[in-house]
């Protein structure tokens, strides 16, 4: 299947029907060999035949008699369950792609016609398609640092304000902050990975940089007291930025990260306005993302999204597990 495209034209031309979205979805995920996602058999499984509107559409039944179950190549996906058809997915996907300081569920909404809240819902398990699988653990250079991330406070209501005598940059989790903690690491030259913490004690920072920084790089960090540690394992430099410090020696700095922070925080205020902590996480993973395939062409990012769309279904109500469960009524 020839599959190139220039622009959000081309690719609507080239993705014209449910048909072909499902014949090019089955390419990239089975080589165009069906794979019972219930079992994983790769026998030959029976083709069902479709009614109604979805006749167009490939479906199977498992051929293991142990198994048996029915399945399309959307089953153990993130398009499981999805009433939306799958053209406005691979939209909603190449969207995604090439905003690089992502794209508000208002307006995906308008882009690929659905109602906000089901962009809001696509939006998220594209995100959540995003995160890095099986990540190789960062090594060379690596700049460390961690930042609030938040709404600006004069922009607040009132009753949401915190006083200033309350804000703290002693993080601790008896003070009250206005603002969520992200740590960031970021290898010179290579990607960036970032992660919501409650605080940035040694316990809480240590593991995390433990487990996505080869032992013996070397770390370049500010003074905070939590990184001392690390000089066990690694080679660890500190920039006193509380005394004007900001470059030693040559290349040891942190600017690379702190430029990075600039990107993340104009995209979140500029597209999305307010990002509750809840789901912070997954727009962290989202900019992360664009910034780990910041050489690569929006085809090739599409490609790799849809490669991996199998196995990182999100549930609706995993998203919003504080929303009371709709109660039956009898008529």
């Amino acid at each position: 299947m020839d599959f190139t495209f220039k622009n959000i034209s081309e690719f609507n031309d080239f993705f014209k029907d449910e048909k072909t979205c499902y014949e090019f979805l089955e390419t990239q995920r089975w080589n165009g060999v069906p794979v019972c996602p219930h079992c994983a058999t790769a026998k030959k499984p029976y083709t069902v035949k479709a009614r109604g509107k979805f006749i167009d559409i490939p479906s199977y039944r498992c051929s293991e008699r142990a198994c048996s179950l029915p399945f399309t190549v959307r089953t153990g996906s993130i398009f499981e369950g999805s009433k939306v058809e799958l053209r406005k997915w691979f939209q909603a996907s190449y969207e995604i792609s090439i905003s690089k300081k992502g794209i508000s569920s208002v307006e995906l909404a308008t882009r690929i016609g659905v109602s906000q809240k089901t962009a809001w819902f696509i939006n998220h398990r594209l995100r959540a398609m995003l995160t890095e699988t099986a990540p190789e653990l960062l090594t060379g250079t690596i700049e460390v640092d961690e930042t609030f991330v938040g709404g600006l406070e004069k922009n607040k209501h009132i009753s949401e304000k915190v006083k200033r005598s309350k804000i703290s940059r002693k993080l601790d989790e008896k003070i009250v902050t206005p603002k969520t903690m992200v740590l960031g690491i970021l290898q010179r030259d290579g990607k960036v990975r970032t992660f919501v913490v409650p605080n940035r004690q040694a316990d809480v920072l240590n593991p995390i940089m433990r487990a996505n920084v080869e032992t013996d790089s070397r770390i370049i960090s500010d003074a905070l007291a939590s990184y001392v540690e690390l000089r066990k394992d690694y080679n660890h430099i500190s920039i006193k930025h509380t005394v004007g410090d900001y470059r030693t020696k040559g290349d040891e700095h942190t600017n690379n990260i702190e430029g990075y922070w600039s990107i993340l925080k104009r995209g979140i205020i500029g597209t999305f306005h307010f990002v509750s902590p809840q789901h912070l996480q997954r727009y962290c993973d989202e900019f992360a993302h664009h910034y780990n395939t910041r050489t690569t062409t929006t085809q090739e990012k599409f490609l790799a999204a849809i490669k991996n769309a199998h196995g990182n279904r999100l549930k609706y109500r995993d998203l919003t597990p504080n929303q009371p469960k709709k109660k039956a009524t009898l008529k």
